[in-house]
């Protein structure tokens, strides 16, 4: 009995290996086609006309490359001084009196250059006051809603 499960265990483990082995050689068989067809064997592209047109489309590409050089450092140029990062916040700066009708806006490029506006509402009337930032930091003093909107558009990805 014991010599029947091992000629059983046996026999699995040839049928096993001769289905990995299966398994291999076929995956072998695919990986050299496109290993091939990578190299240009049997693809066509030994044909002298292909391989022209080929230098011919890279040439081309080439030069728009270095076309769009220039323009891109443009484009990088301008983008470092737009508007990249804003904030906003409404809040009452009369607490048990009225609403939210006060607001902070930030405007900031790249840089964090740019401004603060705030909108202080009152019964008696509005008043507005615009601060200047640079590299973050502001030119006047800040109040306490002006620097909580401020470090949040800073931090800002």
């Amino acid at each position: 009995m014991i010599n029947w499960v091992i000629q059983n265990q046996f026999f699995i483990l040839i049928g096993l290996f001769a289905l990995t082995s299966a398994f291999f050689s076929v995956r072998l068989k695919t990986l050299n086609k496109k290993f091939k067809f990578l190299l240009g064997e049997g693809s066509g592209l030994e044909n002298p006309d292909i391989q022209q047109e080929l230098i011919r489309r890279v040439a081309k590409t080439e030069i728009k490359l270095e076309e769009l050089e220039p323009r891109l450092e443009t484009v990088e140029a301008i983008s470092k001084i737009s508007i990249q990062k804003t904030g906003f916040l409404r809040f009452n700066p009369f607490p048990g009196t009225g609403g939210d009708n006060s607001f902070v806006v930030v405007i900031l490029d790249k840089e964090d250059n740019g401004f603060l506006l705030s909108s202080l509402y009152t019964r008696e009337g509005v008043r507005i006051y615009a601060k200047q930032i640079y590299k973050g930091r502001p030119k006047h003093a800040l109040s306490e809603e002006e620097m909580r909107v401020l470090e949040e558009t800073i931090n800002k990805q």
